[in-house]
């Protein structure tokens, strides 16, 4: 399976984009939820805000399909 994890911010660069400056592909076998996948890339749960598929808002137990785009949102932060 592939997806795409597309992020901005702090988590882009914990992401480690190697598609473009915002996307990295994911290459995994078996059926993994958002959580195992990004566990798999070392990536913390604290880091997203929310997970956006198809414009609609999902959980960290959703389990994406082979080619899905995945937008991670970072929490805000600033001063």
């Amino acid at each position: 399976m592939k997806v795409f994890l597309k992020a901005g911010g702090q988590l882009r660069e914990k992401l480690n984009p190697d598609i473009d400056h915002y996307t990295r592909q994911v290459e995994y076998t078996g059926e993994k939820n958002i959580s195992e996948i990004l566990q798999s890339l070392g990536i913390s749960q604290s880091f997203v805000a929310f997970i956006y598929v198809e414009g609609k808002i999902k959980d960290f137990s959703f389990i994406p399909i082979d080619g899905q785009i995945i937008t991670l949102q970072p929490p805000v932060s600033g001063g």
